[in-house]
């Protein structure tokens, strides 16, 4: 396998692990999609598959080449459409919007960081 290979699965299955931990401290939760009469369980989703691929994002990014610029905006950028239904949502708004994109920035340092210590590559 590749260099290159190796790096872009490193990120990914380092995005897969610590891309689901965010959803368990602040959601999005079902029901605020619920009682606005659309279908909770399968919104939410939308948000946990864009903190998954996370890993991914960081992994076939090559722009900025350092792992500490890349990670952190891969992150950033993959949440930050979301965030601006978290945004629009009563019951959630301005707090809900910082929380998710500053867990995604995290997910993105760590795992850009957690990839280098790994392979000792900045990018693919």
């Amino acid at each position: 396998m590749s260099d290159t290979a190796r790096y872009t699965l490193t990120c990914a299955a380092i995005g897969l692990a610590l891309g689901a931990l965010p959803g368990y401290f602040h959601g999005p939760i079902p029901y605020k999609y619920d009682i606005l009469y659309i279908n909770g369980s399968l919104a939410v989703w939308g948000w946990y598959t864009a903190r998954l691929l996370i890993g991914f994002l960081v992994g076939i990014t090559t722009w900025p080449q350092r792992w500490w610029l890349r990670g952190p905006m891969c992150g950033f950028l993959c949440l930050f459409p979301l965030t601006l239904v978290s945004l629009a949502t009563p019951g959630c708004g301005w707090p809900c919007m910082g929380w998710n994109l500053v867990t995604a920035t995290i997910v993105g340092a760590l795992v850009g960081g957690l990839a280098f210590l790994l392979t000792g590559r900045h990018c693919r």
